[in-house]
């Protein structure tokens, strides 16, 4: 990822969250690449939150950066809204990826493994219902 724009569309159901992602990704290789419906963990402040998983694919443009934004379906652990709560009087919150991201190219197809972690401002902890 070269850059991490935030999130959108933030909204929380019992035992189930869902926001947009938004960055901008860097593939090098001289080929598109497809990032398939894949699932990771996230975590913030170093406690689970839950299972991120999007369910489209995303196709990445070759020899260059593609700006992304993906709906992703987080389901969540227990207690994660107290957590998310208590977390939106901070100013900001470390958030970390861990997993495997399948990826493809062609008829290939290879899983990689994630453990990507940033800093994020809390001004997405608005609650929408």
């Amino acid at each position: 990822m070269v850059s991490f724009e935030g999130f959108s569309d933030f909204k929380m159901k019992p035992r189930e969250i869902s926001f947009t992602l938004s960055g901008n990704v860097l593939n090098p290789n001289k080929s598109k690449l497809k990032l398939h419906p894949s699932t990771v963990d996230v975590y913030i402040q170093q406690k689970k939150l839950g299972q991120l998983s999007n369910e489209e694919k995303i196709i990445l443009k070759r020899n260059g950066t593609t700006d992304i934004s993906v709906p992703v379906i987080a389901n969540t652990e227990k207690g994660a809204l107290i957590q998310l709560t208590t977390l939106s009087f901070k100013d900001s919150v470390e958030v970390k990826f861990v997993g495997e991201v399948k990826v493809g190219m062609g008829i290939f197809k290879k899983k990689i493994p994630i453990n990507e972690s940033f800093k994020t401002s809390t001004r997405f902890l608005k609650f929408k219902n």
